[in-house]
């Protein structure tokens, strides 16, 4: 009798699906289920948010260009416990030479010929160099390699010549994309993209081989591939006469506001030099920032820059009425972001100033010897505390308003200055003889790496 009336109990031999049967029947069925419930292929994200990660910078390299006037000061900035290690050698040759160089020290190098500098260990952190030349004032900084660089005020005409160069610290090829502005506008029709220094290599390149006859010009490089140290040297006079030499250092990105640190109290010219990248026109104004405030220049109108185009301001009578008595900084603001620099002829001699990127923290550079080295410190829009450390053994700590210039002379045998600033500056040292004047821009110290997190791309294409 059955249990459940109505029920028909199963006979024991009825004939059983086979496990295999039911696989083949019930996957397509899974399958195509699951085909219709996913998203469109083109709305499959991963959705997870990796962030770049830090790490203790543990190696740094510089390049310091050849050049028959000077020997070059290599100094440590780094606080590190870390002895660490120092060597160099010359471009296209792998013999490296030990350099003696303590945490918190300085060292001199005198060689004529470029330099590759590679630290490891507890001297990576704040490395810095120069060339420094006399007793005609002179400083070409030794250049870290880094990813963008913008040089403003470049030239290729017969009076005003240009040099730009790359070198490559590391053992494979790297690449470089340089574009370049005129008061006409960008170059288009120039061979310099995708140009490759192999491992260890320096190459230079004058500016008159890509844009010939262009006297006003402003230089980008972009790194696309691999490591690359870049500096330029600028040559400026009269036709006919001697030309003048000086480094071109790298000045800060586009920007709204920029700052142009430590000009010098006297100067015969002072032409001002910006570049709009864009694509929207630039109504830029000058302002001054003195000892006591901010306040804008008289006789200086409104500079209008064109989108992609360079413009050339002469400003020697409207700065000379205001640096004569006090230390000062130029400020640029724009309604939309430009570059800037300012070339100055001082007692004969060539002077650029750049404009510096605002930055708190760990600051450092080499001092000259030459002249009367001065710190020449400027803040934006906020004022604070900065301690400024010189290697002779001072230390003082100074209070920055907002808006305002502070010049602090350098002590006897100082060859060294680091910065911790709690408030955004810019600084530059500056010295000046009666043969003419240099500087020298104050790098931010880097003590971390910041290493991108990379994930497989989903879904794959």
């Amino acid at each position: 009798m059955n249990d459940f009336p109505g029920r028909r109990v199963a006979l024991s031999n009825a004939r059983k699906v086979r496990p295999a049967t039911a696989i083949a029947v019930g996957a397509p069925a899974i399958t195509l289920l699951a085909l219709l419930v996913q998203a469109p292929a083109d709305t499959q994200h991963d959705t997870a948010r990796y962030e770049p990660t830090t790490h203790a910078l543990t190696s740094a390299d510089l390049f310091c260009p050849a050049s028959d006037r000077g020997s070059i000061r290599i100094a440590s900035a780094s606080t590190s416990t870390d002895a660490g290690s120092l060597t160099q050698r010359r471009p296209g040759t792998s013999t490296r030479t030990a350099v003696p160089l303590q945490v918190g020290g300085s060292r001199t190098i005198d060689s004529p010929e470029g330099v590759l500098l590679h630290a490891e260990g507890g001297l990576a952190p704040g490395l810095t160099g120069a060339r420094l030349g006399e007793p005609r004032p002179s400083a070409r900084e030794c250049a870290a390699p880094g990813g963008v660089r913008w040089f403003v005020g470049a030239g290729s005409g017969a009076s005003h010549l240009s040099t730009l160069t790359l070198a490559n610290p590391d053992g494979g090829p790297a690449v470089a994309d340089i574009t370049i502005w005129s008061t006409d506008g960008e170059l288009q029709d120039i061979e310099s993209r995708g140009l490759t220094i192999s491992g260890g290599k320096v190459s230079t390149l004058a500016l008159e081989s890509l844009a010939p006859d262009a006297h006003e010009l402003a230089v980008r490089v972009v790194v696309s591939r691999g490591r690359l140290a870049a500096s330029v040297r600028d040559e400026f006079g009269k036709v006919g006469e001697a030309l003048r030499t000086d480094a071109l250092p790298a000045g800060a990105s586009p920007s709204l506001v920029q700052v142009l640190p430590g000009l010098t109290r006297k100067a015969s010219s002072r032409v001002l030099t910006l570049v709009n990248p864009g694509h929207s026109e630039a109504q830029v104004t000058l302002a001054i920032a003195g000892g006591r405030s901010t306040f804008a220049p008289s006789g200086v109108a409104e500079i209008r820059v064109p989108a992609g185009r360079v413009v050339v301001t002469d400003l020697t009578k409207a700065l000379a009425k205001v640096t004569g008595s006090e230390d000062t900084s130029l400020i640029v603001r724009s309604t939309v972001p430009v570059a800037a620099g300012l070339r100055a002829t001082v007692a004969g001699d060539l002077v650029h100033h750049p404009a510096i990127q605002l930055r708190t923290g760990l600051l450092s550079s080499v001092v000259p010897d030459v002249g009367a080295p001065t710190l020449v410190l400027t803040a934006g829009e906020t004022g604070g505390k900065v301690t400024v450390r010189w290697d002779s053994g001072q230390e003082t700590t100074v209070q920055l308003n907002a808006g305002t210039t502070l010049a602090v002379p350098a002590p006897k045998h100082a060859h060294l200055v680091t910065l911790d600033a709690d408030a955004p500056v810019a600084a530059v040292v500056r010295t000046q003889t009666k043969d003419g004047a240099a500087l020298l821009p104050l790098r931010a110290v880097a003590t971390e790496l910041l290493v991108p997190a990379v994930r497989p791309a989903w879904p794959p294409r």
